[in-house]
């Protein structure tokens, strides 16, 4: 997470106690954006009927081992190029498809997402999303929902804080881009009452939540012997506030910050869990085991970065379903136009 900092006036110095305070405005931004960008997306407002579409044509695909859901990649100098997020298969072995009584292997693709990303990114997941049986997609709304077409003014804190980003950032909001009407996508997530009752059975509330998210930065933090963030600077708020530019300067902080999974999931997995990941994956699942007896054997799971390492876990253990290759997409461009080629 960011550091402190503070403005002083000319000529003074800022103390050692002022530059170890509590962690600012800013460090507390960037938390409050990894959850609305890599946990949870929110519809503009009540869901309506869902419609047909004629499916696309589907992309080729990259065989590439890795285990992580979100990274970024750089030049020879270490400079950023790119945030990307994974698409990560995992299949049955034929011994066991052939136990199922299933013709062919069962594969599921965890489908990483970031919900905020360029045009092309989610226009690239739109094609790929046709290739599919079902794509289980993540939405706290009814079942058979779909979400509201595009322009219509936000709701809640959460879907105005992803609207209002979209234009810091100088990116797309997942939900206005992402075709949700295909007859392949089936809704794979707790209803607003179902997610109610699971934060008041574990006596969570958003404030809560965010307050798990600000402890458990701290607290690595001071393991680590500094403060959160440290490797952001004075000179990087400046140029974001004040510089050129600074789109990109805003999406290179978000993505170095972004890439570091663990604040999040020791937040909100582990034994004890969680209604905003565990229990939303809970779901998910549920619906993954009804698709399943349905006779479909090549499944997406569509949700938030933050999400994956617990599917990660559960396809392993409860599916017996295995890693094989993961394919990695361009979600944000982190290259400074004033040094291509």
């Amino acid at each position: 997470m960011p550091s402190t900092f503070r403005l002083f006036p000319v000529g003074t110095k800022p103390s050692h106690a002022a530059g170890t305070a509590a962690v600012t405005f800013l460090a507390w931004f960037v938390l409050l954006v990894m959850l609305v960008m890599l946990v949870m997306a929110v519809p503009a407002q009540a869901a309506e009927p869902r419609a047909d579409r004629a499916a696309a044509p589907a992309a080729g695909r990259q065989a590439e081992q890795e285990h992580d859901f979100l990274r970024i990649t750089r030049d020879s100098a270490r400079k950023p190029l790119a945030l990307e997020t994974a698409i990560a298969t995992y299949v049955e072995t034929p011994q066991a498809a052939a136990a199922a009584g299933r013709a062919e292997p069962l594969t599921v693709d965890l489908i990483g997402a970031v919900h905020l990303g360029s045009r092309q990114y989610y226009d690239t997941l739109d094609r790929l999303f046709a290739d599919y049986d079902a794509v289980l997609y993540e939405l706290v709304a009814p079942d058979n929902a779909r979400v509201p077409k595009p322009g219509r003014k936000p709701s809640g804190a959460i879907g105005n804080a992803q609207q209002g980003l979209t234009k810091m950032l100088g990116l797309e909001f997942q939900l206005d881009q992402i075709d949700y009407t295909a007859k392949n996508f089936v809704h794979a997530d707790l209803s607003p009452k179902e997610f109610d009752a699971a934060m008041a059975k574990r006596g969570e509330s958003w404030w809560s939540m965010f307050s798990r998210v600000m402890r458990e930065s701290t607290a690595r933090a001071d393991r680590a012997g500094k403060q959160p963030g440290g490797d952001v600077g004075f000179s990087d708020i400046f140029g974001i506030l004040f510089g050129n530019n600074r789109e990109l300067r805003l999406r290179r902080l978000m993505a170095e910050q972004f890439t570091d999974m663990e604040v999040l999931t020791a937040a909100f997995g582990g034994e004890e869990g969680s209604s905003l990941i565990t229990d939303r994956n809970a779901a998910a699942l549920e619906v993954l085991t009804e698709q399943i007896a349905k006779g479909r054997t090549k499944i997406a799971i569509f949700y938030g970065a933050a999400h994956m390492d617990d599917f990660d876990q559960k396809l392993r253990r409860d599916f017996q379903l295995q890693p094989r290759e993961t394919v990695w997409l361009e979600a944000w461009d982190l290259r400074d136009p004033a040094e291509r080629n």
